[in-house]
């Protein structure tokens, strides 16, 4: 439950590896009592996100050894696997981006909505913004969650349950190693600094960096003939 300074005690991370997640969890404001619980290939509840079975029993088991204050969902697939095609990356990218994403926030809410009380943190990106000739095949899985993910936080208002969105740009990371470092790129530590302030925000929406947030209306406004042109680095 949450303590009398209404931090979260009892927070889970679903994407127990993921470097942005767990600097998110390690900078929550400190509580000795807190239990931090990990989720993913390896943890304190192994799951494969991508089995629907499975992912309805770890979540069944999370919340029933107890209430649930915070859950950080911090997986996700760039798709681009040199060994698989351009298809199959895409409907990897696909199932675990939006399809188990979306089941997963489906249960979870299910579930705060039981006890009443609990925050969610999404991890959105801002290649959600506008499709680019190099990674709207990623960019419209997050696309989608972003989507589906701003109409869950307008159905649980009043229940106790609140979910905030973070759309991070390029993340300096594991998971970029290798790709061109973009402008505005932040690093990982940075990040999850953006995403302990989403959680207090009062907005739904956090980006990371705040930047982004202007850039993207500048994308947005941009005619089609402009945006292709400065969108090929």
């Amino acid at each position: 439950m949450l303590n009398g300074f209404k931090n979260p005690g009892r927070v889970a991370l679903i994407g127990g590896q993921s470097e942005i997640g767990l600097s998110i969890v390690t900078q929550l404001p400190e509580d000795k009592s807190r239990e931090i619980v990990l989720i993913g290939r390896s943890g304190d509840y192994v799951l494969d996100v991508t089995d629907k079975a499975a992912r309805e029993r770890v979540i069944g088991e999370l919340f029933d050894a107890g209430d649930v204050d915070l859950v950080v969902i911090a997986v996700g697939l760039l798709g681009n696997d040199s060994k698989l095609s351009t298809t199959e990356n895409l409907l990897a990218a696909i199932d675990v981006n939006f399809l188990s994403t979306v089941h997963l926030l489906e249960l979870i809410s299910d579930r705060m909505k039981q006890q009443a009380h609990g925050a969610i943190l999404v991890i959105s990106s801002f290649a959600q913004v506008r499709p680019r000739d190099d990674n709207f095949r990623y960019g419209s899985t997050k696309a989608g969650l972003d989507f589906y993910a701003r109409g869950l936080a307008s159905t649980l208002k009043g229940s106790g349950v609140t979910l905030k969105i973070l759309r991070p740009g390029f993340v300096k990371s594991k998971m970029t190693e290798g790709m061109e470092i973009a402008p505005f790129a932040i690093t990982v530590q940075e990040c999850g600094k953006y995403g302990v302030a989403a959680l207090k925000s009062r907005d739904l929406v956090t980006w990371a960096p705040s930047i982004l947030k202007y850039v993207a209306v500048i994308f947005k406004s941009l005619p089609p003939s402009v945006f292709r042109k400065i969108s090929h680095r």
